[in-house]
């Protein structure tokens, strides 16, 4: 295993597990809207898809709200997937029109509850 994947493996146990294996069966997708060139990635979890921002360090799934945000976890997995999936090349690529931006983002995004 690469040195870099066995570091995350140390520091985070079975979380790094859990990534990985999301990772090996390939529920990381990056879809890249055109023309525009945005990308959102998103990873398939266990209840619906969630949105990462990598560079925001922010996932839309509650085990993010709920433990992440309150520093009871330091990562949930769907983001350390999508790190693993980015530096190793192991995700699915999925390219659509602009036009579908806002519907998929609406599936995406967290429903409000009331």
């Amino acid at each position: 295993m690469v040195e870099w994947l066995e570091e995350l493996e140390r520091e985070y146990g079975a979380l790094f597990e859990e990534a990985y294996q999301a990772v090996a069966d390939g529920k990381v997708k990056k879809y890249i809207f055109t023309p525009s060139g945005r990308v959102r990635w998103v990873v398939v979890g266990r209840h619906r898809d969630y949105l990462i921002l990598p560079r925001a360090g922010h996932c839309t799934c509650e085990d993010f709200f709920f433990r992440v945000l309150s520093r009871e976890k330091p990562v949930c997995y769907h983001l350390l997937a999508q790190k693993i999936a980015e530096k190793t090349g192991r995700y699915e690529t999925i390219e659509e029109e602009d036009g579908w931006y806002r519907r998929l983002m609406r599936e995406w995004l967290p429903k409000p509850t009331a």
